[in-house]
């Protein structure tokens, strides 16, 4: 066999052992992940949430679950929109700037339900849970932005 023939043979082995290697350790140290949980109730655990609180809350949240998912909506819509302008227009038309401006808007009216919800949540809270739940959104907005 030529030396050449020899050298690829050789670096494809390798590369192929490089591969099996790391998708074996990747599926062996994914599968030992914990699944994060609901963060409703995680959220409940952080606050020590009593029943008659989850009772209160049950309705805030209710009504928060369904103006995000009525967003959620919009939101696609308007990816929709813009996918089929930038398909048809290829390149930053009107249409673009007009579906990707939908877009901000439903996710600004996402971010306000949101904080609405935030302080919806407060008069039903002990000063002590009000200080967790605070610090607990102000992580989240410095280390998920």
């Amino acid at each position: 066999m030529k030396p050449k023939y020899r050298e690829l043979r050789l670096i494809l082995l390798v590369a192929l052992t490089a591969f099996a290697i790391c998708t074996i350790s990747n599926r062996f140290m994914l599968s030992h992940e914990k699944h994060p949980q609901d963060p409703d109730q995680w959220l409940e655990d952080q606050l020590k949430l009593t029943a008659a609180q989850q009772t209160k809350l049950a309705e805030v949240e209710s009504r928060y679950d369904q103006r995000k998912s009525d967003l959620a909506v919009k939101i696609r819509a308007a990816n929709a929109d813009l996918a089929k302008a930038i398909m048809e227009d290829k390149r930053y038309s009107e249409r673009v700037k007009k579906a990707e401006a939908a877009i901000h808007a439903a996710q600004g009216e996402l971010k306000r339900a949101t904080l609405e919800h935030f302080f919806e949540m407060q008069p039903h809270l002990t000063p002590e849970q009000r200080e967790t739940l605070n610090a607990l959104a102000v992580n989240a907005l410095y280390h998920n932005p």
